[in-house]
Order: structure tokens, then sequence, then C-alpha cells
């Protein structure tokens, strides 16, 4: 009895393996294993770079979080799948597996092909769009007893303000625009960024001012924001790298209020040195109060900035005792860090940090400090300690953060009341802890009647969660 070819082939046989059609189907399996395994090397030398680029202060987290995680992931799928390829040539070879099966195997490849390309050209977009700067600005700064007037632009421009009849001119071609004005009350235009006249004011007794911090590059809702305040604080973070094109994302909508800058811990990363001119600690009297700023986290890297620095520590607070006095004459007295004291956040408290700010307020009782204003962590909370008030202002755009501590601190709903216990160093200040929310917030604070509120403002709903307030002598 003659055995046909195809009966050979359907039976395994590897002496007449590469005598029929599946000749082509091989070299198309290795025409595949060859593509996938060109653009693995390509994605992790691409991903290797963009994270080698970004911890030197060049991308956005944003491009380094999805090219370096998720892709990864894809990565992995790609080795999966060239693992199978190879497994089903090999068993189709042994007769482990069917020409049927194989078949289904080298389709199932090259759908997946075709869907990685289309996922790569979507990342592609989404990437080139968050690497596109626009022009921002102008924004007016405090900046001591000067005004600094602040804008970007994405060519390199002169810098040109009219400040009522008088003209500042600096021939200087740049990016970032900074011109500084000796008033607190002046009318302006800038040239090549808009020609409609803008105003700046400053009250000599503040009413009510408002603290948002971590917006990174999200300025959803610092567009929507009433302008029924005084001056904006802004504690930190208003970017991931630094970059240009991310604060451009964040100031391109901000209103025409007098703001006050702290730098983040990712702002410290880039460029923020050309927005934000300033020491790294410093004093400033806006009216009657008197705002310290303090910067104690690391600005070397993406990895490190996350977490304390005790020389910056105690220079922080050499600074606050050494300087105390320039606010002896103000009425209230606030504090700005970017990092908390007492956080229910991810990060939560730092030992050091918060021992000797502990330390620096016992021994600074009759100073009229009311409270402690910081960021980092992405929830808002409350601490109150001494009649002095400690808050992490939320997120005003950045991603919310609850906390998973492999359930020592998770929380176990999106607020928390009431003291809670303390179980680590994470966790200090808890005896003292008010109020917590995982919501996107701003806080508005208002002077009146000898007592000073402070309302937590749901950014999402625009309703106010709650009012805590401080009756002051």
């Amino acid at each position: 009895m003659q055995i046909s070819r195809n009966m050979i082939i359907a039976h395994g046989d590897d002496e007449h393996e590469f005598k029929s059609g599946q000749v082509k189907d091989t070299k198309c399996l290795q025409v595949t294993k060859i593509v996938l395994i060109s653009i693995i090397f390509a994605f992790i030398i691409f991903h290797a770079a963009i994270i080698g680029v970004y911890l030197n202060s060049s991308v956005s987290f944003y491009g380094s979080l999805n090219y370096a995680f998720f892709n990864v992931l894809k990565i992995f799928a790609c080795i999966f799948v060239l693992g199978m390829s190879n497994v089903s040539k090999k068993c189709s070879r042994k007769g482990n597996i069917s020409i049927k099966k194989r078949n289904n195997i080298l389709h199932f490849n090259l759908c997946y092909l075709s869907v990685f390309i289309v996922v790569l050209s979507v990342d592609l977009g989404v990437f080139m769009h968050q690497f596109s700067d626009i022009n921002y600005g102008p924004i007016t700064i405090i900046n001591g007893n000067q005004t600094q007037i602040h804008w970007y632009t994405k060519a390199k421009t002169p810098s040109i303000v009219n400040v009522g009849a008088k003209v500042f001119n600096d021939s200087t071609l740049t990016r970032y625009h900074n011109v500084l004005v000796d008033s607190s009350d002046f009318s302006y235009s800038v040239q090549d960024v808009t020609s409609a006249q803008a105003s700046y004011s400053l009250p000599s007794t503040i009413r009510k001012f408002v603290v948002m911090t971590d917006i990174h590059q999200n300025s959803k809702y610092m567009k929507s924001m009433d302008q029924d305040y005084d001056f904006n604080l802004l504690n930190g973070d208003y970017s991931s790298g630094g970059m240009a094109h991310e604060f451009s994302r964040t100031f391109r909508d901000i209103h025409q209020k007098p703001i006050i800058m702290a730098v983040g811990n990712h702002d410290a990363l880039g460029d923020i040195n050309q927005v934000v001119q300033r020491e790294e600690h410093f004093y400033q009297k806006i009216g009657q109060l008197g705002l310290y700023f303090i910067q104690v986290l690391n600005t070397d890297n993406l990895i490190n900035c996350q977490w304390i620095n005790k020389t910056k520590v105690d220079e922080a607070m050499k600074f606050l005792d050494e300087n105390m006095h320039l606010s002896q004459n103000d009425e209230h007295v606030f504090i700005v860090s970017h990092q908390a004291v007492y956080s229910t956040g991810e990060f939560g408290s730092a030992e050091y940090f918060t021992r000797r700010m502990e330390e620096f307020l016992d021994s600074h009782q009759t100073s009229k400090i009311r409270a402690v204003f910081s960021g980092h962590d992405h929830v808002f909370t409350s601490f109150k300690r001494n009649n002095q008030f400690f808050f992490v202002n939320g997120a005003g755009g950045g991603t919310l953060d609850p906390v998973f501590d492999f359930g020592k601190r998770s929380w176990s709903s999106a607020e928390l009341s009431g003291p809670m216990p303390v179980i680590n160093s994470k966790t200090l200040g808890y005896n003292y802890h008010l109020k917590s929310y995982l919501k996107f917030t701003r806080t508005e604070i208002t002077f009146e009647n000898g007592k000073i509120q402070y309302k937590v403002r749901d950014l999402e709903a625009n309703s106010v969660l709650n009012t805590f307030e401080q009756t002051v002598q």
C-alpha cells in the first residue's frame, strides 16, 4: 500500500517535515520570531534609555512609568509568545503537536504582533503629546518686596513687558522669562504672549488665601477655580520631572491672582529654578502674614527624591531658629514644607524630620505659628497638636494615593476620622489625627473676627468637605 506524502506529514514523520507546504509555515515562524526579537531588543534599549534620561531629569514621570513598567509587561508577553513559537516548532517535529495546532499558534503570533504594533503606535502618540510644550503665562509670583512676572515661550524670544507707562526690555533670547517689578499694584502686558491687559493687586491685609499642592501637570481643577481669594499658595510638585512641557500644563490655566510657590521633590529634578527664583529656605511677609518655606527632601534623582535628607532637615531647623525674629510683628505665621510632619498618606511621617519639627514648635510656643502646610502625599489629612494644625493639602491634580502597607495602616474607606494608633515610624502623630479624605482637594484659609477658618473643598464636587476653626489671640 502506497502512503501519501500528506499522510506522512500528518503523522509527524521528521523525514518528510520539510517536503511539503510546511516549509512556508516554518519560514513564517522564523520571520515572526526575528521580528519579535527585534522589537523586544528595541524596547529594552529604548526603555533603558528613557529610565536613564529621566533619572537625570530629562523626561516626565509619566513617560518613565509608562515606558518602564507597563511596557515591561508587554516585553514579557513577547517573550512568552516566542517561547510558545519555539515549543510549537519543536513539538511538531517530534510529533507531539498537530500541524493544525501549530498553525493556530502561528496565527495567534501574527495577531499578537498586529495588536502589539497598534499599542506601540498609541504609546508613541501619547509619548509625543506628553513631550510637546506650549506657551504659558504670564503668572505673577510674590518674590520678597518685588513681584516676579513669569512666562514661557516655545521659541526663544526677548523678555518685553509693559508695566503702566514703563517698558522692561531684556534682549536676551530665552524660553523662561522673568521680570521683577517694584510694586504690588499695577497693570501690565507681555509682548508675544497676550495682547490683553492684565492686572496685579495684593492687599495690605489678607482676607483669604488658598493652598493647593501636587498638581502634577493636571490643571483641570485650577482652571475651574473661582477667584474669590487674595493669593494662591502652591506647595510644590507642579510637575513630575521639572520639565517645561509639564509646567506648561500646570500653569497654562492659572488665574491672574498673585501666587507664592514652594518647590516639590519632583520639581527639583529639573528646571524649577527657572520658575521659583528663591533660596531653598526662605521667609515671605504677605500683609499681616508671615510664611516660612523649607525644603527637606532629596533632589538628586527620582529614587532618592521621595525621602528626606537629614542634612537638609538640620539646615531647615537652623534657618527657622535664626529667622523667627523676622515674623515678630506678623499676626499669623505659617510653615510650608512639601514633606509632611504627620500624614496618613503613602509616605507618612519621616521620624527624624517629625521629631525635629516637634522640638522646634515646642520651643516656639509664643511665635504665633498657626499651622504647617504640606504636600507630597496625594491625600488630604489633618492633625492638631497644641492648638497648631498640620495639613497635607491633598492632591490638586496628581493621582490619588491611598495607603496599602500590607495591612499595617491601610485605608479602610475613602475617609478616616479621629485618633488612630501609632504603630510605626510612618504613623507618628496619629493620636493627633482629625480627618483624612481620599479626594482631590484644596484648602481655603480665611481670617475673620479673631478666628481662622480652614475649609477643605472637594475639587470634583466643588463642595466643602469640612471646616476647621482656630481661635487666636
